[in-house]
């Protein structure tokens, strides 16, 4: 019984690492767990993730309990986004738009870590206040696994830094 066990479970790492190897890191997550594209975040339903695999980041009142607060930006709100899009391809040039670029408010791009390429989706929202700047919301969380030991969060500090 503890053959066939481990027979089994050699032939999955075995099938695992052929398929990382002909189709690529990316696709095999795909393959495995679907798309890691799910719509985009409603910041007002405020429904994070159950596990610590995700960060929130909100400009001051736009979100409750956020993990990181963010200055308000000056500029148009499709500008902020565009910048914030460039920034991103800056930081991680694997990373990939997912929605159509047809709503100027939103955006939403998936990212991979640097290694094993797991997938982590990135929703931006870009608000306008009433002074005339720009408030933002961001939302990173990751596809796969029960804990990002923090990573959503630095990616996402990283990138909101002035």
């Amino acid at each position: 019984m503890f053959k066939s066990i481990a027979l089994a479970l050699l032939a999955i790492v075995a099938l695992l690492i052929l398929a990382v190897l002909f189709i690529g890191r990316e696709r095999t997550w795909v393959l495995l767990a679907g798309s890691p594209d799910r719509e985009q975040f409603d910041f007002g339903a405020g429904r994070r993730s159950a596990v610590p695999n995700d960060a929130l980041a909100c400009s001051q009142d736009l979100c409750d309990n956020p993990d990181i607060i963010v200055d308000p930006r000056s500029g148009e709100p499709a500008d902020v986004l565009s910048e914030l899009g460039r920034r991103l391809k800056t930081l991680d040039p694997h990373a990939r738009r997912l929605d159509t670029d047809k709503d100027q408010l939103k955006a939403r791009y998936v990212t991979y870590t640097r290694w094993m390429r797991f997938p982590d989706v990135i929703h931006f929202e870009a608000v306008p206040l009433a002074d005339g700047m720009t408030g933002i919301m961001a939302y990173s969380r990751s596809q796969l696994g029960n804990n990002d030991f923090g990573k959503n969060r630095a990616r996402l500090e990283q990138l909101l830094k002035p």
